[in-house]
């Protein structure tokens, strides 16, 4: 999987990335082209403890070009990356819709991704409205078309 710098900065934002995995992604940057001290100090930590990567992850994160955002922007980049994947991939979105509503909760029910973090209770409601299958996942692609097309703030 290549180095996705956007990617990276929503995951962190969210603390999706945990301390133990903070090494592989120096090592990536690495491998993508991106080098300084600290990112070389950070790719060199073995079991690295949550205190050790709060104090390094800024000067890491300024080493390899990225900033820092807020939940909802975070938030926003993810849902938009797994939507992308879902539609690219030509994968059901039905069996999706819970990866979207874990997100929405973590990051506090940000408004931008709204329609697809209550896709997973939708799909019920729709069932017992008597919807069809092919009715609700075809609703849901347009969502996640709708997310894809939503600009960031």
């Amino acid at each position: 999987m290549p180095f996705d710098l956007r990617l990276i900065e929503a995951k962190l934002a969210l603390n999706m990335i945990g301390p133990d995995e903070v090494p592989a992604l120096a090592w990536d940057a690495m491998e993508a082209g991106l080098d300084g001290p600290v990112i070389r100090r950070v790719a060199a930590l073995i079991h690295p403890s949550g205190w050790e990567v709060d104090q390094m992850l800024p000067k890491f994160m300024a080493e390899a070009g990225m900033v820092r955002l807020s939940a909802q922007e975070a938030a926003l980049r993810i849902a938009q990356h797994i939507a992308r994947r879902i539609l690219d991939e030509g994968l059901d979105p039905i069996e999706h819709t819970r990866d979207f509503e874990l997100l929405w909760i973590r990051a506090d029910h940000p408004e931008a991704i709204g329609d697809a973090g209550m896709l997973d209770d939708q799909k019920y409601t729709a069932e017992y409205m008597g919807q069809t299958e092919a009715e609700f996942r075809e609703y849901a692609r347009g969502v996640l078309v709708t997310l894809i097309n939503t600009e960031s703030k």
